[in-house]
């Protein structure tokens, strides 16, 4: 093995040498399938954004372990994001050799291989795939900021050898944690939603006090998702196209687009926007829904609604954050709809309800957002969701706001007005 590579290995495997390495605050308790999966033989693969706290996972499964002195070797942690790993990212034998090197030099009965960002790597499939069929003894665990890695046909190699599980940013409860708050009144609730709501989820943003430091942060974790998951990886040219489609794009979520509406508006063709926005989807930087329809052709006929990751990333990049306070929420609702392994969709009929929770093959669920009820919106909001409760069969409706707790009963049917921060923490 190189001496530079052993070098890297030694600096990033701090307890081969019983020293100490930071676990931050732990978030094994909202993520308990990872501990589950870590017993499992299969190749665990943990995919998110960039800056989601996903290398934190991994040294926090590293430390639930619990090994005695003389098995610590058996941990390999290898953070592929590190220059000397990056300038060999084409190498077919690399990773192989580093692990059986490893395995050859300590001799353990059992081995758990830890690679972080491994979409870096042109071989990873193969060289798992071989390790993984010939040595039982060991385990991997990975990380990926990319979804492609499901989708692409190199994954296929692995087929029935692999379990996966996304991060997320922090759940408020989460956020409240990290700021060490344990039991928090009212009061210190909304203040910290409000907190929550403008700064977004991060989990280095909600531990950092200094408003222009965490704007900073927001600003460069945005250029780096979109450079290291979308431009540099797709070999994209025309960076400016590329830019001045996410901006239109986080600058209008929870707004119906069709592709030639963006293309037509940004002066790009429409086979363009699909394109880039696929690889922004991949990089979990946006989400799309559709408009729900019992016909699969018809949903994707349909305008569809873009919502962002985090809410910060939209108010650092795009508007003001009192201005679309309406639209934040919402976009704020639908990322925890997704945590909870949702499958969303809207509905648009005559009016028009944000969201529907579609279970087995049917909605059982409508939600409608809006930042207050008021005699303005009032009638609007509320003939949008009980058009989808009528149509979807349902006797219970929930509408999510600032702050306006309620509950209204129109003909036999129950709508419950709820503030997003209880509805949070439910």
């Amino acid at each position: 093995m190189e001496q530079l590579i052993k070098d890297v290995l030694e600096k990033q495997n701090p307890w081969w040498f019983g020293k100490s390495y930071s676990t931050g605050i732990s978030r094994l308790r909202y993520y308990p399938l990872l501990s589950k999966y870590l017993e499992t033989e299969e190749i665990l693969l943990i995919l998110g954004a960039r800056r989601t706290g996903k290398s934190t996972l991994l040294y926090q499964l590293i430390s639930s372990l619990g090994l005695p002195e003389d098995k610590e070797e058996s941990v390999l942690y290898m953070n592929l994001d590190e220059p000397v790993f990056q300038s060999q990212t084409e190498s077919v034998n690399l990773l192989s050799s580093i692990i059986e090197d490893h395995i050859a030099a300590t001799k353990k009965e059992r081995y758990y291989i830890f690679l972080d960002e491994v979409q870096n790597f042109k071989y990873w499939t193969q060289t798992l795939k071989t390790l993984y069929d010939t040595d039982k003894r060991l385990k991997f665990i990975l990380t990926g900021s990319t979804s492609s890695l499901l989708k692409k046909k190199t994954i296929t190699r692995l087929s029935g050898r692999y379990l996966s599980l996304t991060v997320y940013p922090l759940t408020f409860k989460e956020h409240l944690d990290f700021k060490g708050i344990k039991k928090p009144t009212s009061a210190e609730k909304r203040h910290e939603f409000e907190e929550y709501l403008k700064h977004g989820s991060f989990p280095r943003i909600s531990l950092e006090e200094d408003t222009n430091i965490k704007e900073e942060l927001l600003k460069n974790y945005y250029e780096t998702i979109y450079l290291k998951d979308i431009i540099f990886p797709h070999n994209l040219r025309n960076n400016r196209d590329v830019i001045n489609l996410l901006y239109f794009i986080i600058s209008n979520v929870g707004k119906p687009f069709s592709y030639n509406s963006i293309a037509n508006a940004l002066e790009i063709s429409a086979d363009t926007v699909k394109e880039y926005l696929s690889y922004a989807e991949d990089s979990y930087l946006l989400y799309s829904i559709n408009k729900f329809d019992y016909s699969l052709r018809k949903q994707l006929a349909n305008p569809k609604k873009i919502y962002c990751l985090d809410t910060g990333l939209i108010n650092a990049v795009s508007f003001k954050f009192s201005e679309n306070y309406g639209r934040l929420l919402e976009n704020l609702v639908f990322i925890e709809l997704i945590r909870r392994q949702s499958e969303v969709f809207y509905h648009k009929g005559t009016y028009e309800c944000d969201f529907l929770i579609k279970t087995q093959n049917r909605i059982t669920s409508v939600i409608q957002v809006t930042k207050e009820l008021n005699l303005d919106n009032r009638k609007r909001e509320l003939e949008g969701l009980i058009e989808a409760m009528k149509t979807y069969d349902l006797q219970e409706g929930l509408i999510l706001t600032k702050d306006t707790e309620d509950l209204i009963e129109i003909d036999e049917r129950k709508i419950f007005v709820k503030p997003v921060w209880k509805w949070l923490l439910d």
